[in-house]
């Protein structure tokens, strides 16, 4: 690819649709952070994040700002009581050469937004189903049908990658890869090494007490009584509302679990509330396949602590080619081999597996490295508004194993 000089370009402006600054883990608001943050490194992209108005503190604009990303907040719009759906009225003056959506939602509003402002749209594909069995087949077809009016879609992980290029091939239409890498805001997580009286098992969930094995909750719970061993905890992170809690409370007892080994809570709001959890955990686990990649569990090991995940997740595909990622995944839905694998863990010396993760860590960060798949992915976005006279960046040193990102679908 041609390297264009840049006293003849302008920037690549790109627009990422948002509901807010402040992120979740458990929701696709932690993925919109990242793909601003990480597209505004580079100098010749300038990154705007469009949120409903009065969604952003101010405090949240000036960390964006600090980002070089600059919010822009979408008036409230008579008739339309979700703050949301003003997304789809963006300010007159706003000009963009692509706009970007995540998840379904933001993906329909980012295609509106592509007709009135004859931009490019990216459409990425992040989170599972969680509706209704009986429902989920129309939900892949309205998955499928954003990602065909797309002009790129990306999806998060190889396992989402692959489902969504097999749903699009009849169209012939490509799937960029962008698999999460180490979160760098839990890398000064600093862990006690000294062994522990109790062993915490750090587990997340949803909304819904519905999608209670679903999320593999089920798995978890049996797999600590089948232990048989006050010693274990269960710290569950989930629901906001306290009858929700309640009724997962009662879902987990049901599978067997004593009450005294449950220690259940809402969905922290903070960073430092999910470091304080880390710090807490000694595993955290992830039984499910069905709850897209595995954000909290990626998290949990960008801090430096172990982490246990079924193996046909989006996290436990990517950490399969891994070295040492093969140990820290189960292929199993059988509480019996969750439970020999939770008490392998431990068993060792709590500083071992310590060492154990960070070592994972850094190959992980090594194999996902965030500034390798970004570059990729900003080359990519460049060529597709080439005619636009945007600056293009030649990247041909970059070497990639099959596989590892978007660049060999491309």
């Amino acid at each position: 690819m041609k390297l264009v000089s840049c006293s003849s370009v302008r920037p690549l402006n790109v627009t990422i649709l948002a509901p807010r600054w402040s992120f979740s883990l458990l929701d696709s608001s932690c993925l919109l952070k990242e793909l601003a943050v990480q597209l505004a490194k580079h100098r010749q992209v300038q990154v705007t994040l469009v949120v409903p108005e009065n969604a952003c503190s101010e405090s949240d604009k000036r960390e964006a700002d600090n980002y070089r990303v600059n919010v822009v907040e979408a008036k409230e719009h008579p008739g339309f009581d979700d703050p949301v759906d003003w997304l789809s009225f963006p300010p007159e003056d706003l000009c963009t050469d692509i706009v970007v959506g995540v998840g379904e939602r933001l993906g329909k509003i980012a295609e509106l937004f592509k007709t009135h402002q004859e931009c490019k749209s990216i459409y990425v594909t992040c989170s599972p189903y969680e509706g209704p069995r009986n429902k989920l087949c129309a939900f892949l077809e309205r998955n499928a049908r954003i990602s065909q009016m797309a002009d790129l879609s990306v999806a998060i992980g190889p396992k989402m990658a692959d489902e969504l290029a097999a749903s699009l091939c009849f169209c012939k239409k490509k799937v960029f890869n962008l698999t999460p890498g180490i979160n760098n805001e839990f890398r000064d997580v600093s862990h006690a090494t000294s062994d522990r009286e109790k062993f915490r098992i750090l587990i997340s969930g949803g909304d819904d007490p519905e999608n209670f094995d679903q999320e593999g909750l089920g798995i978890a719970a049996k797999a600590v009584a089948q232990l048989d061993d006050k010693g274990f905890q269960l710290l569950f992170i989930g629901a906001a509302e306290e009858e929700k809690l309640q009724k997962y409370a009662e879902k987990f007892c049901q599978c067997g679990i004593a009450r005294s080994q449950l220690n259940i809570s809402s969905t922290p709001k903070r960073k430092e509330e999910w470091k304080g959890l880390f710090c807490k955990a000694d595993l955290a686990i992830m039984p499910s396949s069905e709850q897209g990649f595995g954000m909290m569990a990626l998290a949990a090991l960008s801090s430096g602590l172990p982490v246990l995940v079924h193996g046909d997740s989006g996290f436990g595909e990517a950490l399969q080619p891994i070295t040492f990622g093969a140990s820290s995944t189960e292929d199993s839905e059988d509480a019996k081999v969750w439970a020999k694998a939770i008490k392998a863990v431990q068993k060792k010396n709590r500083k071992n597996s310590l060492d154990e993760a960070a070592l994972l860590r850094a190959h992980y960060d090594e194999k996902y490295s965030w500034k390798k798949q970004y570059g990729v992915l900003v080359e990519t976005m460049s060529s597709m508004v080439s005619g636009m006279n945007v600056f293009i960046l030649s990247i041909h040193t970059l070497q990639y194993p099959a596989g590892n990102s978007g660049i060999d679908r491309y």
